[in-house]
């Protein structure tokens, strides 16, 4: 699926990813994890093009993605969310939905807006379709970027703090939803986490940035029992 290779980023003198290799497979959900300032969210930007890196290449079954434009690996079958849920709020939801159908598929809009209903009913929004965004609480956005992302028909799916601000029954519905994505829809997942009880749970494997390097990488009861994640946590890190 994916793949990155010696992957490095820098701005000025300031090396936010050092070096890092890793691969995400088919139908697999892996968590990134770091203490603030690791650089995982600098990674999440060099692999939809927001800062390509300045050394190494990542591709997409093969297809190169290093250079490219993010609308253009978006259209590659690369999806991203955000901490902060970004949403056409003076829209409906299906309005927002329809979007990442026609962006994605070039679907015509009676198509787009069937691919949404389908994509709204797969996160649980199906009942919310006609509302106004700007009338939803903050799960219901996140869920709602999940299913514009469906929309658009990816292969990957880049996942940032989902957990951010959620109470925990929230979290599980997002997890869940997580979940069913990967192992119901065939779309492997990429997901930045701080709640570790969410990320440790959910995931079949764990890597762990400090100070843009990569210092772990395997399943979560190995990655949680890692002396080096542990210092890092415990002893400090910055971006």
């Amino acid at each position: 699926m994916l793949q990155a290779e010696g992957v490095t980023k820098s701005f000025g003198g300031l090396v936010a990813v050092n070096d890092v290799s890793f691969d995400v497979d088919d139908d697999e959900i892996v968590g990134l994890i770091g203490p603030n300032g690791a650089g995982k969210t600098t990674l999440f930007n060099t692999i939809t093009g927001v800062h390509p890196p300045n050394e190494g290449t990542i591709t997409l079954d093969g297809t190169e993605l290093t250079g490219r434009k993010p609308f253009e690996i978006a259209q590659q079958g690369v999806v991203r969310t955000f901490q902060t849920a970004r949403t056409f709020n003076e829209s409906t939801v299906l309005e927002n939905v329809t979007v990442g159908a026609v962006f994605g598929n070039d679907e015509d809009p009676e198509s787009a807006e069937e691919t949404a209903r389908d994509c709204l009913s797969f996160v649980g929004l199906a009942d919310r379709a006609e509302a106004e965004v700007s009338g939803l609480n903050l799960a219901d956005r996140k869920l709602l970027e999940l299913a514009r992302g469906l929309a658009t028909d990816p292969k990957f799916m880049l996942v940032d703090e989902i957990g951010s601000g959620l109470t925990p029954a929230e979290l599980s519905t997002l997890t869940d939803t997580l979940e069913r994505t990967c192992h119901d829809r065939g779309i492997s997942v990429f997901w930045i986490e701080h709640i570790m009880d969410a990320i440790m749970g959910a995931t079949d494997r764990i890597i762990v940035l400090d100070q843009g390097q990569k210092i772990a990488d395997g399943p979560p009861a190995e990655v949680q029992n890692d002396e080096r994640v542990t210092e890092a946590y415990l002893g400090g890190g910055g971006e």
